[in-house]
C-alpha cells in the first residue's frame, strides 16, 4: 500500500499522545477507520480514509502532511478536512509537497516576506522545504507532519506556536 501510514503514527501526529499512548485508544474501541472499529496499531491509513475518535473526524495530525510527489502527478488530495499546498511544485517537477490544514500558515509561508528555504536536486526534484525533508518517502507516499516540524514552520512565519 504505497502512501499508507500506521494508524498509531497517524493518531500520534493528531496530538493524541505518543504512538504507545494511542494504542490504549485503539484497544478500548474508541477509534474507527472507514466505519469499522480499529483495534490494531499496525493498521494502515491511506489518503481518503476516514478516521474517527469517539465519532469525531480527525485530519492528518490536524496539521497536515508531507507528501512525495512524482513527476506529472496531479496535486489532488482526497482527505478528510481541507489541506492547503505550500508553494506547490510545477506540473513536471517532483519532490516534497507540504499540505497544511492551517490556511493562514500556508498563505504566510507562501509570502515572499517569509521565504522558505528549498533545496532542489537534479531534474527539478525538490528535496527539502522549510527544513523538512523527504526522508524515506517513496514517490506517492505521505506521512503526517510532526508537531516539531509544524512549530519550526510557525517560527519561520513569525506566528505563535499554537495559533490556528
Amino acid at each position: 500500500m504505497a502512501g499508507a501510514v500506521r494508524i498509531n503514527r497517524y493518531l500520534a501526529a493528531a496530538g493524541l499522545g505518543t504512538r504507545r499512548e494511542v494504542e490504549g485508544l485503539l484497544r478500548t474501541g474508541r477509534v474507527t477507520l472507514n466505519g469499522a472499529t480499529c483495534d490494531e496499531p499496525a493498521t494502515r491509513v491511506e489518503f481518503g480514509d476516514v478516521v474517527l475518535l469517539d465519532g469525531n473526524a480527525l485530519a492528518a495530525g490536524a496539521t497536515g502532511v508531507v507528501f512525495h510527489r512524482a513527476p506529472a502527478m496531479p496535486l489532488t488530495v482526497v482527505h478528510p478536512g481541507t489541506l492547503h499546498a505550500v508553494l506547490p511544485l510545477g506540473p513536471q517537477a517532483s519532490g516534497i509537497e507540504l499540505l497544511l490544514a492551517d490556511e493562514r500558515l500556508a498563505q504566510r509561508l507562501a509570502d515572499p516576506k517569509f521565504p522558505l528555504a528549498a533545496q532542489m536536486g537534479p531534474a527539478q526534484r525538490r528535496l527539502r522545504l522549510g527544513g523538512i525533508g523527504l526522508d524515506e518517502l517513496a514517490p506517492g507516499e505521505w506521512r503526517p507532519i510532526a508537531p516539531r516540524e509544524l512549530q519550526r514552520l510557525r517560527r519561520g512565519a513569525r506566528l505563535p506556536p499554537t495559533s490556528g
